[in-house]
Parts: C-alpha cells; sequence; structure tokens
C-alpha cells in the first residue's frame, strides 16, 4: 500500500519517491482483478459446497483473461 501522509506531518522524500512505484505495481494487480470480473463466475457470489469446485469455475476465467491480454499485448507491439 502507498504510504500515507500523517496527520499534521509530512513523508519523507524516500516515502514520496516510493509511492509512483507502488502505484504502477498496484494498477496491474486492479487491472488483472477487473478482467476477470468481468466472467460472471469471478464476480459473484459462489455458493456451491463441493469441495474444490470453485477452482475449477475461477481457472477457465484466468485462463480466458490470460488468452485475452497476450493477444491484446501482442496486438500492441505490432503497431508499435
Amino acid at each position: 500500500m502507498p504510504h500515507q501522509q500523517p496527520r499534521g506531518g509530512e513523508l519523507s522524500d524516500e516515502q514520496q519517491a516510493e509511492n509512483p512505484a507502488l502505484a504502477r505495481e498496484r494498477v496491474v494487480c486492479e487491472h488483472v482483478f477487473a478482467g476477470l470480473k468481468r466472467y460472471g463466475m469471478a464476480h459473484q457470489v459462489y455458493r456451491n459446497c463441493k469441495a474444490g469446485f470453485d477452482d475449477r469455475s475461477m481457472v477457465p476465467a484466468a485462463g480466458l483473461w490470460n488468452c485475452y491480454s497476450r493477444m491484446r499485448n501482442a496486438e500492441v507491439g505490432m503497431r508499435n
């Protein structure tokens, strides 16, 4: 998590320099979670009681998102 300014205080120069790097890493993770939630299984509450079945539903959603992101990255690479 980014460093927050304490009440009535200031962040050190080191903390201010770390915040943009942390934000760059965090935005990548947030985009992945948002992409997974585009598939209904990863977005809605899962109510099945079978042991291990929740993994079987999340793996295809993650695989589809990985396929999509690789294809998108390849297209971006072709344009540049």
